[in-house]
């Protein structure tokens, strides 16, 4: 019998980078000079000052907002998951629907009536009603909220008049009473219950005939996840604390949460080693060994991911030739980079789907190291020898530094001359996502699926506004349309071999390598659970405190 797919198990800051070692990153001694002499230097508290129970998390990259209706980085998603929770929940070893805010959910064809759990209430006491979440669901569908995820609430019956403008209602989205939301999809949605997760549930009282774009209600909001908004300093610390009317009774256990931006990885280790943070799925992967040999540290390794590499912006004259973009991936010799850059940590990517889901095609190959064709190709489209192309990665990322290196030198050989520029997370996120594209080639991808296939919509259809590489083929876009109406794995399986292959011959995304990654967590942590897609802090509030090891 076939599966369904429900059951499935800020300004920009250039510098030009100089050839360097290729090692996997700037050396330790650097990692200190990073961290400015010790965070205790800065005034920045060391973890210990937290409490047994509280944990500090360092990341790499600021989140661009806590705002549910405009999220779409990891960062951002995962502090509005902390404070809003999610409608449904995806397992984060599996990726099947569980229930969240939702506590279970009854589908009868085109019909999906869900019960809200009897005891969800918003941190400020008040009651989570039905009308909340059908306001949120109406919030990212609206036009006026341009939500990069729109889309994937469009097969809801009218929907798309209401996107247009042209309605003031959604009719598939209703009421039945204060605990039960009925939703009517206009057409088949195979992913429909894994998108719901992305409905952070909002307060409607507070927003009615609001801004969901720049209302001062974000900037300290009210949610019903498992914490509460105390505190954020863009660049420094965002700090929440348990939520006293969290629907699960008893959580979360680990308490204050703080999300730290070090942006480097290997101040991340140091930052580690010293106690200044307590966790992180950010720290070098090259100094893994290193940490393992810490006993107040647990270290794992999650499976691989989408694969890392370039994003093209189609929009752009010279990048709007498929030729061009195929030559510069077929310029780079990405398995002498994984060999020598990522020290046998990773592999060579292979398509757009992670190695792990059931839509990957192992029969993909990557794009071949060929030089000679790339100047073929580049000559064919008329591109001039020293023609300039801006190459952009996040500052501190050490693995996409070095391939920026990597790629200015082989690009080089082929007549382009690569503008190299390191810029802060927040940064790349706003000048990609921010409705007024500003790259030309970008290292932060805003491609690729581990999860869910279907998410391929969203960032390669024409129409989609998480299209950031601007990138159109109308055989894709049929594809993409039709694969999300196809229930059955088995049925789907040779669709998304298309579409994979369709997006390897066209490169809007040159889909080069694994990005490896360790998680480090302080050892007192217990229950933390390994994803590919989500990282280790998604489920913290499931985490408990014990002794370290």
């Amino acid at each position: 019998m076939s599966l369904s797919r429900d059951e499935q198990p800020l300004a920009r800051d250039p510098f030009r980078i100089s050839r360097r070692r290729l090692v996997g990153g700037a050396s330790a001694s650097a990692a200190a000079l990073a961290l400015g002499g010790g965070l205790a230097a800065r005034g920045v508290r060391p973890a210990a000052a937290q409490g047994e129970t509280g944990i500090i998390i360092g990341t790499l990259g600021e989140a661009e907002n806590i705002n549910p209706f405009r999220t779409s980085d990891s960062e951002s998603d995962f502090r509005c998951k902390m404070l809003y929770d999610e409608f449904v929940r995806s397992n984060v070893e599996t990726y099947a629907p569980e229930p969240g805010l939702a506590a279970s959910w009854q589908i009868d064809g085109l019909d999906y009536v869900f019960t809200l759990q009897p005891n969800a209430r918003f941190s400020d006491g008040t009651e989570v009603t039905a009308e909340d979440v059908a306001f949120t669901l109406r919030g990212m569908i609206a036009g006026s909220s341009a939500s990069p995820r729109q889309s994937k609430y469009l097969s809801i019956q009218g929907a798309q008049e209401y996107a247009d403008g042209v309605a003031r209602e959604v009719p598939g989205i209703q009421v039945v009473d204060p605990k039960t939301l009925r939703v009517t999809l206009a057409q088949p949605d195979a992913p429909f219950l894994y998108n719901m997760r992305f409905i952070f549930v909002v307060p409607a009282a507070p927003l009615q005939n609001k801004s969901l774009v720049a209302d001062p209600f974000f900037q300290n909001p009210i949610g019903a996840g498992p914490y509460v908004f105390q505190s954020w300093e863009v660049n420094g610390d965002f700090v929440a604390t348990a939520n006293p009317n969290y629907w699960q009774t008893g959580k979360p256990v680990v308490t204050p949460l703080t999300h730290r931006v070090i942006p480097d990885a290997n101040s991340l280790v140091l930052a580690l080693e010293s106690g200044d943070i307590d966790a992180s799925n950010y720290a070098a992967p090259t100094e893994k060994a290193r940490l393992e040999g810490n006993p107040e540290l647990q270290v794992l390794t999650p499976p691989f991911a989408s694969p890392n590499g370039w994003m093209f912006n189609c929009r752009n004259p010279t990048l709007a030739n498929r030729d061009v973009r195929r030559a510069i991936a077929m310029a780079v010799n990405t398995e002498q980079f994984v060999a020598d850059a990522l020290l046998g940590l990773s592999g060579v990517g292979r398509g757009p789907i992670a190695p792990g889901s059931w839509a990957h095609d192992p029969t993909l190959a990557p794009i071949p190291y060929d030089p000679e064709q790339a100047r073929t190709l580049l000559q064919g489209a008329g591109v001039a020898e020293g023609t300039e192309l801006r190459f952009t990665v996040n500052q501190g990322n050490i693995f996409r530094e070095d391939w920026l290196t990597f790629t200015q030198q082989a690009l080089e050989d082929v007549g382009i001359r690569v503008i190299p520029e390191a810029v802060e997370y927040a940064g790349i996120v706003a000048n990609i996502t921010g409705g007024n594209p500003d790259f030309d080639v970008s290292g932060v991808d805003f491609a690729g699926v581990t999860a869910e296939p279907s998410e391929l919509y969203e960032q390669f259809h024409s129409s989609s506004p998480g299209n950031y590489s601007g990138y159109a083929n109308p055989e894709l876009d049929q594809l993409l349309t039709e694969v999300r109406a196809i229930p059955e794995i088995e049925a789907a399986k040779p669709v998304y071999q298309r579409i994979q292959q369709i997006i390897m011959d066209d490169v809007p995304m040159h889909f080069a390598w694994y990005r490896p990654f360790i998680s480090v967590v302080g050892s007192r942590f217990q229950g933390v659970t390994l994803s590919a897609a989500y990282g280790p802090f998604h489920v913290l509030e499931d985490w408990t405190v014990g002794p370290s090891a």
